[in-house]
């Protein structure tokens, strides 16, 4: 059975450097054997977070949006790719709004007992559907930021159980205008290092 990877393009364009950057990975991903789905966040409806609580009895978000979509890919790959440019230092809103949903949904999907019988708690939070899966981030920063984006991202994966692979630096890539990353040779053989270490452990987990 083929190895797969998802990997999450937090981008609100098109076809930018952030996609570009991501099918850089998949390349090298393939040298190992690793089936990669890019998946663009643009033009997909992923609203914020309403607080409502309604997911901890109902086990389901109340939000009719592509949210569940994108979580259904994810919870079914072996590794996940997220990548996002640096929006003021962070990473895109609707990268945020599927990173806060879908940490809430995710713990609680992977609850045991049915839903008639289960109120989420966090005194009691269950492992997360997630766990165990292989895990990597990358932003694209204009010119600085990456870093500070690069947390919000590990610390999803990291919360949610996941193997997180990182590279012989930080795993940003610089440009602005589309295609400009491609100028960005020690940033380009970061992100190839960064799959390289996916592809490795993604292997090793598979035997």
């Amino acid at each position: 059975m083929a190895v797969k990877v998802v990997a999450v393009a937090g981008s609100h364009r098109r076809n930018g450097n952030t996609e570009l950057a991501l099918g850089i990975m998949a390349v090298k991903l393939a040298e190992f054997g690793v089936e990669t789905e890019i998946l663009p966040l643009a033009g997909k409806k992923i609203e914020p977070c309403r607080a409502c609580d309604r997911c901890k009895q109902v086990r389901q978000c109340l939000i009719s949006d592509d949210l569940v979509e994108v979580m259904e890919k994810m919870a079914a790959a072996d590794g996940i790719i997220l990548a996002s440019p640096v929006y003021s230092f962070n990473i895109t809103p609707v990268m945020h709004n599927l990173l806060v949903r879908g940490n809430r949904y995710f713990h609680i999907l992977a609850a045991p007992k049915p839903a008639k019988e289960y109120v989420f708690s966090y005194a009691n939070v269950p492992s997360s559907i997630l766990r165990g899966k292989v895990g990597a981030a990358l932003t694209v920063a204009r010119r600085a930021g990456g870093g500070a984006a690069l947390a919000g991202l590990y610390n999803f994966m990291l919360v949610n159980e996941m193997y997180v692979v990182g590279s012989c630096y930080e795993t940003s890539i610089f440009g602005y205008n589309r295609g400009e990353i491609t100028q960005d040779r020690e940033g380009i053989n970061n992100l190839r290092r960064l799959a390289e270490n996916m592809g490795v452990l993604l292997q090793k987990l598979s035997c």
